[in-house]
């Protein structure tokens, strides 16, 4: 299988958002109305996946000002060892609930036993790294597609569970999506470079609603 590991720069996604502009009408007009996107990037760290556990099924900002208390819990830097010293009611005082204090928990035991090793996923295909995270305890295909598109910064993968990205496919077609298959189907035409197009789409739903991912 082609592996097409090649991180995106913002210089990449200039050109490739015009390319994209230029094949579907929806994308050249945000391109038109908003220029190209950012290339909004997190660290490839243990950190990222603790605030990517923290955004499953609320807002963003909520779950930024948990991970803020949280970096202040730790004196500073999210890591495995720091995480680890912290127990199941301190991170609930923190604003975890039960389950993602489990796995946040979960996943530092993981990193410190070596059973996922953060550093190697950059080497590996999209199939590999989503296989290695989808492993861990309350990380499934949305935790690891935001990893690989924000964090690898992988120029084909295309987050369907995220619920911003269809609202804002929705408001773009003007057309509701019935089915995750509807939905990947409008996007194959966007491949290989799906990703770019998702940046679009967040963009524009962004500038909806005047707001800016923080």
């Amino acid at each position: 299988m082609e592996r097409n590991t090649e991180p995106l720069t913002q210089e990449r996604l200039n050109v490739l958002s015009q390319s994209l502009a230029r094949r579907d009408p929806v994308l050249r007009k945000v391109r038109k109305t908003l220029g190209p996107p950012p290339l909004w990037k997190r660290p490839a760290s243990f950190a990222t996946f603790v605030r990517i556990i923290l955004e499953q099924q609320v807002s963003l900002a909520s779950a930024k000002s948990t991970f803020d208390k949280t970096k202040q819990a730790c004196g500073g830097l999210v890591t495995a060892e720091r995480l680890n010293l912290l127990n199941p009611e301190t991170l609930r005082q923190l604003g975890y609930s039960r389950q993602k204090s489990r796995y946040s928990l979960a996943l530092a035991e993981d990193v410190l036993a070596k059973r996922f090793v953060i550093g190697r996923l950059r080497s590996l295909g999209d199939d590999e790294v989503r296989e290695q995270i989808t492993q861990r305890l309350g990380l499934g295909n949305w935790s690891a597609d935001i990893y690989l598109l924000m964090s690898l910064c992988r120029p084909d993968i295309f987050p369907v569970g995220d619920l911003a990205l269809v609202n804002g496919l929705s408001e773009l077609d003007q057309t509701e999506y019935e089915t995750t298959e509807a939905i990947l189907e409008r996007a194959e035409r966007w491949r290989p470079h799906r990703a770019v197009a998702s940046r679009m789409i967040w963009q524009a739903y962004l500038a909806n609603r005047k707001k800016t991912i923080p």
